[in-house]
């Protein structure tokens, strides 16, 4: 069996230089329809981070994705809106939500295609570790927000499958995982922007696998392998044994844990 090793990088928050939206679209567009299968994480964070949401009138899903989320967020508003920088996730999110009363945008976080003032809260999901400059992202945020609208969001921070990228070291020297923000910098750009911090707490959430290569097709499943910059070369069978053994030590009685470090944050646009 030979498989390309790029096909299972996954890339997160990189610098600005290493973002390329359009293959970031591409790829996501391309798992609308196998997201699901692979999103145990994107699940189980979004729940946790519903609690954190109060009911409101105009309520924006940034980075809506297949529409797992649409029905507990139309529920808690009396308008949602949807947006996604992947044509094909809307398309899906849209057909699976046909009989939700909900508007479809694609759009840019970094540049959302709606008025000032015009969404009383706005809910992301394990999104913005995607975008060029979060800042940029904030400041959108901040614009269409009313005032008193709070924004609650998650991402992902420095120190996330840290025990894929040490297993990826018996394989060879490339960089097959980025690193994220650290929770220091997350702050510091939070400190920088126009919102008021409500709260930041990082949680640990680990899913455990029988094997390394169901860890990757859960990766390549929801589109996060195709991200950032990838290295190349082909990995054979001789490459995979050593990636398995190299992660064999993380393994428990659950299985192969996979760790990812969650920030939930809530912020307010101070009237």
């Amino acid at each position: 069996m030979i498989m390309s090793a790029k096909s299972f990088n996954i890339g997160p928050q990189a610098p600005a230089n290493t973002i390329n939206k359009e293959a970031i679209s591409h790829a996501f567009s391309n798992s609308a329809a196998s997201y699901d299968s692979g999103a145990a994480l994107q699940r189980r964070v979004g729940n946790q981070l519903l609690s954190r949401l109060d009911n409101v009138k105009t309520l924006l899903d940034l980075g809506t994705g297949p529409g797992y989320f649409t029905s507990a967020l139309h529920d808690k508003s009396q308008q949602l809106i949807g947006v996604d920088i992947a044509p094909n996730m809307l398309r899906f999110a849209r057909d699976r939500n046909s009989q939700l009363a909900v508007t479809w945008l694609a759009g840019d976080a970094e540049k959302l295609p709606l008025t000032d003032c015009s969404v009383n809260a706005i809910y992301s999901s394990l999104m913005l570790q995607w975008v060029h400059q979060l800042s940029n992202a904030l400041k959108e945020a901040y614009r269409v927000l009313d005032d008193g609208g709070k924004f609650v969001f998650t991402t992902l921070l420095d120190g996330t499958l840290f025990e894929l990228a040490q297993s990826w070291t018996h394989v060879d020297d490339a960089q097959h995982v980025n690193t994220f923000l650290t929770k220091m910098a997350l702050e510091q750009v939070i400190a920088d922007s126009d919102f008021e911090l409500l709260a930041l707490d990082v949680q640990p959430q680990i899913i455990y696998y029988t094997s390394v290569l169901a860890l990757m097709r859960d990766l390549k499943a929801i589109g996060a392998n195709q991200t950032a910059k990838h290295s190349s070369g082909l990995m054979g069978r001789s490459g995979l044994k050593k990636l398995a053994q190299g992660y064999e030590p993380f393994r428990t009685t659950h299985g192969l844990s996979a760790t990812y470090q969650v920030a939930f944050c809530t912020l307010v646009k101070s009237t």
